[in-house]
């Protein structure tokens, strides 16, 4: 199931409303999901289901950066990503209206959908940015997603077994909102 494209969604809704983003860098398109989320995890950027979007190509699954406000922010960043020769085929294009519940809706059943995004907390933090080298320079907001989960416990001097709820973190690589632009951008291990 396409618990990671949920996640990413239901964040990128939360974020939306902030910002009327939907103009995006597009580095790269599959038409298989693994192979689109192995390219964004080697190269940067995350990636859409391109269904989600009526301006956009349907039933391939696109790398991008963004989302953007407007074309001139995204051909800034457009004009940035070229500078490197791994983008060069890179592109700018308007996404149109987002249409999230048709996509949801292909790949999961309406019931099940719903439980899901009742049992899923996403969680949006500001953060001031450039108190590390390893996060953006400016301020954005992190994105994480949690659940609760139940772990079986055994109390030896009642010899009965119970359950005791334990929330945990869900980790899909982790991405952060650029409070200035809107832009999702992938969380990086900083290697330097």
């Amino acid at each position: 199931m396409k618990v990671v494209l949920l996640a990413s969604l239901v964040a990128l809704s939360a974020v939306r409303s902030a910002h009327a983003a939907d103009f995006f860098v597009v580095t790269d398109t599959f038409k298989s999901q693994r192979d689109a989320q192995t390219r964004a995890a080697d190269v940067g950027g995350w990636v859409l289901d391109t269904d989600a979007y009526s301006g956009l190509t349907p039933n391939l699954f696109a790398v991008v950066r963004g989302p953007y406000a407007n074309r001139e922010v995204a051909e800034q960043r457009l004009n940035e990503l070229k500078a490197i020769k791994t983008y060069k085929a890179a592109y700018v294009k308007d996404a149109g209206a987002l249409r999230v519940a048709p996509v949801l809706a292909r790949s999961v059943p309406p019931k099940i959908l719903t439980a899901l995004l009742g049992e899923l907390s996403v969680e949006v933090t500001d953060r001031p940015g450039g108190t590390n080298p390893c996060e953006p320079q400016e301020p954005y907001q992190s994105v994480s997603v949690s659940a609760v989960t139940v772990d079986r416990t055994y109390n030896k001097a009642k010899d009965a077994e119970g359950f005791k709820a334990r929330r945990i973190d869900l980790d899909i690589g982790g991405f952060w909102v650029i409070k200035r632009t809107g832009e999702v951008e992938r969380m990086r291990v900083c290697a330097e």
